[in-house]
């Protein structure tokens, strides 16, 4: 079983500013109890017990309580729930008690479960302890409180003692129950709203309950997460009621029990073999532990340096569906994709063009028969359970682009979020701080979980010591900084930039695509010369609405290095892609491009221009960014761009000895420059593949040329990119039942965790049933498949993953060299 007690406290001050606002806080909390399977789902526990890591009540904090098992008690009264009559009550009998599971919401706050009951095929019913929405007045349907504050505190009638003030956690909610309370009382009497303290079915905000810790002595308050009032205990049983009463009988004792249920989780599969955990160093392993050139402190494991987990919030919001954490759980991020995608999916165009499949059965948890897979561009790949074990895999670093394309926003029908570039991209940072919180929240406290975001090489190096993942902030759009350009006018200054670029380096952002799809201020972008009705017409034509002239080309110049046509430099797509619905199902575009895309392919006005290059290169202000990305010792990404920019950008940092980075395949441009930007201590990477075509990019990536003085020991590492959520395939997998039955249980390349096939609610998720790398949870069993499957030599495979498990120590390097550069 898994269990996360190596992992030791590593807070980071940039979180603090960016904490989901709210009463709680944000906090965290460790298991301290087992946990007993549930007999109606067979899964893991979410959070693994650890008894030896049980906190003396000194040491007690509102986080320790996080997926534990306990019974509530104050003065002498324990919670008891009443399931025949949907109640809770108290009783003074200690073995009546009931049990509850608290599992956490944020830091600090918490579901209250005492029971949870599913059958195959259901979504399963929970009993909670919270505030009834009878009349449907106050909670939409993914059990968000929309409701008027006043009104609910009104409804609620004797089961409160309300005296108003403005103590906290109340704040301005009592200030304003207090202006309307008198009036709305007297109306709420006569409908039928009557919310009141109850057994809910359902996770809501109405039964989040904030813990805190208000004396030295190991009591809790628990408060309404959406009213601040306080749980009481009575004579004739529980009450909420003003902190400014509070008294004994509202401070809670907890107390370590048994029989909880699990809260419902994605499943790791993954038993921890070595009570260290998973290997850190590659002198733990035994295939280095010999390996001449490598140091006791050279990182073991791999890095995936392109990723858009983030990206359920790009271009509008309402594309991708799905969600890498809820605060509720899995059962809220992967419910079912109707929302997006309407019923059977039929009205998801993006989703129906991107993948293939046709209209689908729309459920995700528990029975997810149609999604996640491997090609299903349009739902969520990356919940933080499955990037969990990956992790322990040897996922060691994880770099997460931030992406927005605005034009793509605004022609969006389904969009639910500002189309403004750095508006959408603080949207993506926020999410990405308030995952880490999340995280943390499961495991104990700030700091205690496993996913942490970095902003140096050290940071970096610390975290990864302690057992955790760390995560890198990038930011990968077509108008960065809201620099775009049209007919050649720049739509930014250099004080913008500047003043852009310090605000998002604040934040924590520390790697940067200068350019993406469209030209913009900085200079030209990299055409996508893929053939067919793809989308590399519609680029072109997207290119032309945005800067308001076609893309210009030019015969390659010598310096650019191009060879003719590079191998795997544009995947292959479905026949209709992402931008040709969003721009052939637009009314108001229709005049401006021919009806169909087969239309458009007839007119390409790329024809012939497959062995020439975008006369655009790096502008003045494209210097001037190189230059203030160099001074802030910020990593270049020269994707995307123009062959003429980035060898421009080459010769502004070869002096310097400052690397670059090519973070996803063929959209780095030629091989020779590939070449090149190895030469000059870059990371290069390709897209994770299946069997011999990924040993062949591993090893191709890992050998190319460079000094000795960056390699690892002999080995130049090759990390890879998923680039999972940007609407790129993930990789899929030829194998049958007979290989699944060889590949599990399988062990990991360190020896140290044992894998079986994943599962999440009802579905097993195996390599071979159809669905490739169906979500990131199955990385690792590819990487043993490649092992135990690849048709190429047996030391070739041997090389690939030498280089693949090497890459987070080379990537590490690369970053320390790009800190220690002269400015």
């Amino acid at each position: 079983m898994y269990n996360n007690q190596w992992p030791t406290r590593t807070a980071l001050a940039l979180a603090g500013a960016l904490l989901v606002s709210g009463c709680g806080g944000s906090d965290d909390s460790s298991t301290t109890s087992p946990a007993r399977e549930s007999t109606t789902t067979p899964e893991t526990p979410a959070v693994a017990p650890d008894n030896d890591s049980f906190k003396q009540a000194a040491e007690l904090d509102r986080y320790a309580f996080a997926n534990g098992c306990y019974t509530l008690e104050a003065e002498g009264h324990y919670l008891l729930a009443d399931p025949q009559s949907g109640q809770y009550s108290v009783t003074r009998d200690s073995a009546q008690a009931t049990s509850f599971r608290l599992r956490p919401t944020r830091l600090g706050a918490y579901l209250l479960m005492s029971d949870y009951h599913r059958t195959a095929g259901e979504a399963g019913s929970f009993e909670l302890l919270g505030i009834s929405d009878p009349a449907g007045e106050f909670l939409d349907d993914t059990g968000t409180f929309i409701g008027e504050i006043s009104y609910l505190v009104a409804g609620l009638g004797d089961t409160t003692n309300l005296i108003l003030d403005p103590v906290a956690p109340l704040g301005d909610a009592l200030r304003a129950i207090g202006e309307s309370l008198e009036f709305t009382g007297d109306q709420i009497g006569d409908t039928t709203v009557n919310p009141a303290l109850a057994m809910v079915n359902a996770p809501s905000d109405l039964a989040v309950w904030q813990l805190q810790r208000p004396g030295p002595e190991p009591a809790f308050t628990l408060a309404s997460d959406v009213t601040g009032l306080m749980l009481k205990t009575t004579e004739d049983g529980l009450a909420l009621a003003s902190p400014s009463v509070i008294d004994e009988s509202g401070l809670f004792t907890l107390r370590e029990a048994q029989g909880c249920k699990n809260y419902p989780e994605a499943e790791l599969n993954a038993d921890i073999l070595d009570e260290k955990g998973p290997a850190t160093y590659l002198k733990e392993v035994d295939r280095f532990r010999n390996v001449q050139g490598i140091d006791k402190d050279d990182v073991f494991g791999f890095v995936d340096t392109h990723s858009h987990i983030s990206a359920y919030e790009f271009i509008g919001g309402r594309v991708n569906y799905g969600a890498p954490f809820h605060r509720f759980g899995v059962i809220h991020a992967l419910h079912d994709c109707e929302a997006v995608h309407g019923p059977w999916g039929a009205t998801g165009f993006v989703e129906l063009a991107t993948t293939g499949i046709g209209t689908h059965d729309t459920q995700g948890w528990p029975t997810f028969n149609d999604w996640p897979r491997y090609n299903s561009l349009q739902h969520h790949q990356s919940y933080y359970r499955w990037l969990e074990r990956a992790h322990l895999a040897g996922m060691k670093i994880l770099v997460n682009h931030l992406v927005h394309n605005e034009i793509l926003c605004r022609i969006n029908p389904q969009k639910k979020n500002d189309c403004d570039p750095m508006e959408s991209i603080l949207l993506q940072i926020q999410r990405m701080y308030e995952m880490q919180d999340y995280i943390d929240a499961q495991h104990g406290g700030p700091g205690e979980g496993w996913f942490r975001i970095v902003t140096s090489p050290g940071e970096a190096r610390t975290v990864i010591d302690n057992g955790k993942l760390a995560v890198v902030l990038g930011i990968e759009m077509s108008k960065v900084f809201k620099c775009g350009e049209f007919l050649g006018v720049a739509e930014c200054t250099r004080e913008d930039i500047v003043e852009r670029l310090d605000q998002l380096y604040q934040l924590g952002v520390r790697n940067i695509f200068p350019v993406h799809k469209f030209d913009n201020a900085f200079g030209g972008h990299l055409p996508d010369l893929s053939t067919g009705i793809g989308i590399g017409p519609v680029l072109y034509a997207g290119n032309l609405l945005e800067t308001g002239h076609p893309v210009e080309f030019e015969q390659c110049p010598e310096s650019v290095e191009y060879t003719g046509g590079e191998p795997d430099q544009n995947a292959t797509l479905q026949p209709f892609g992402l931008i040709d619905q969003l721009l052939y199902q637009m009314d108001y575009l229709g005049e401006r491009f021919p009806e169909t895309p087969e239309e458009l392919a007839a007119l390409d006005p790329r024809r012939g221009t497959d062995q020439l290059c975008n006369r655009r290169g790096l502008s003045d202000l494209g210097d001037f960014l190189i230059k203030e990305l160099v001074r802030r010792k910020m990593m270049i990404e020269t994707d995307h761009i123009s062959r003429k920019a980035a060898a421009r950008i080459l010769e502004i940092t070869q002096p310097l000895d400052y690397p670059v980075i090519n973070s996803h395949g063929g959209w780095g441009g030629t091989e020779a420059l590939r070449d090149r930007i190895a030469v000059q201590g870059g990371i290069t990477a390709s897209f994770g593949g299946t069997r011999e075509d990924w040993v062949r990019k591993l090893t191709r990536d890992g050998n190319r040329p460079r000094s000795n003085e960056q390699k690892v020991g002999p080995f130049g590492g090759a990390g890879f990119a998923s680039d999972v959520n940007g609407i790129a395939q993930l990789a899929a997998n030829p194998g049958t039942a007979e290989d699944e039955a060889a590949l599990y249980p399988f062990t990991s390349v360190d020896g140290r965790v044992r894998f079986d096939v994943q599962r999440t609610g009802d579905r097993t998720f195996s390599l071979y049933d159809g669905r490739g790398v169906a979500h990131y949870g199955l990385y690792p069993d590819q990487i043993e498949d490649m092992i135990r499957n690849s048709d190429a030599d047996p030391d070739q495979i041997d090389d690939a993953i030498n280089q693949l498990f090497t890459s987070a120590e080379a990537y590490l390097r690369m970053w320390e060299r790009i800190e220690n550069a002269p400015l």
